[in-house]
């Protein structure tokens, strides 16, 4: 009887444990949901006092192999993105000095390095990954990490830097105008500063229809379209296969690279659900999250958006200026 019994508790607690476990799973997943849109808040609210401080949303930065200069202030002049340039507005002005006004190239080479190996927790989705290091394949990018304050020497090139889960509207993705036109960029500052704005369009495309892209200085009222209904900012999707060795083209650089596909995003397909052996046909937001991904507003709230929602609806959401709301 005895032994009966005991199979009839552990057989009892294992289906109580069967019922359970999906709610406890489903309670975590709401509290990272949570934590996630929070964050998304953060983010956009630093992005808006961006604005009202220097006049124009984050720029853009120049290309993939830049980082920020805090030497270059916040305007076209600087390489690096537009998580860079947020910083200060998320109490993170320290971060962003690290080796402004040294004179000293290596010093502030050795700086430099400091902050990308920096984790921001703001900038991480807790249902993707933790705020830690991730790899940096020195392979795969030949190419210096940050042209502006690291030579380029291997001493300097880090294995592991911090990735971000967030990326900036760029626009509709309309063909041809409005792709994503790579993260090249010019590979010294003299030949960057000595660009004209022709010149720069020639060379790496026009500027397109979103909020913050290459060289970007846009201005709310320029949200001709509606803050209410224009993405900010909002998740981006990361094929998972590559997220651990840094190998993946969309999530291969640093948060506070310039403009490419780790930090910038277009709403030319709809939001897509990480998942392996998946590659969008665009440089898609999307998430961890199991259906839905947040997305933050220009007038700074935080929505979530359907895997399923209606690709014209999406795309229309990611242009500042196509007359639809």
């Amino acid at each position: 009887m005895t032994l009966v019994e005991l199979l009839v508790v552990i057989a009892i607690v294992g289906l109580l444990c069967a019922l359970l476990l999906p709610a406890v799973q489903s309670a975590r997943e709401a509290a990272r949901r949570s934590a996630c849109s929070s964050n998304l808040r953060q983010i956009a609210l630093a992005c808006l006092t961006h604005e009202q401080v220097q006049g124009f949303l984050p720029t853009g930065g120049w290309g993939g192999a830049w980082t920020g200069d805090p030497n270059r202030g916040f305007s076209t002049r600087q390489p690096g993105g537009w998580a860079f340039n947020i910083l200060p507005f998320l109490e993170q002005t320290a971060l962003r000095d690290l080796g402004g006004g040294q004179s000293e190239a290596e010093t502030k080479a050795d700086l430099a390095v400091v902050r990308l190996r920096t984790s921001v927790p703001s900038f991480t989705c807790a249902t993707r990954r933790a705020a830690i290091l991730w790899p940096f394949d020195d392979g795969k990018n030949s190419r210096p990490l940050n042209v502006v304050a690291v030579p380029a020497d291997a001493t300097r090139r880090p294995s592991a830097v911090v990735r971000g889960d967030y990326a900036a509207n760029m626009g509709s993705g309309t063909f041809p105008t409005n792709r994503y036109r790579s993260g090249g960029s010019p590979a010294t500052t003299a030949e960057g500063d000595a660009m004209s704005e022709t010149e720069w369009q020639n060379a790496y495309g026009p500027a397109p229809d979103g909020l913050v892209f290459r060289r970007s200085r846009v201005r709310l009222k320029d949200v001709v379209d509606g803050t209410s209904g224009t993405y900010l900012v909002g998740e981006k999707y990361v094929n998972p296969e590559g997220l651990r060795n840094g190998t993946s083209d969309d999530d291969d650089q640093c948060l506070f690279s310039g403009h490419d596909r780790d930090v910038l995003r277009v709403g030319l397909g709809p939001p897509v659900q990480d998942r392996p052996g998946f590659n969008p046909t665009s440089i898609s937001f999307g998430s961890g999250h199991p259906d839905a991904c947040g997305m933050a507003l220009a007038d700074g709230s935080v929505t979530p958006v359907a895997y399923a929602i209606d690709p014209l609806v999406h795309q229309a959401r990611a242009a500042r200026n196509d007359g639809a709301r």
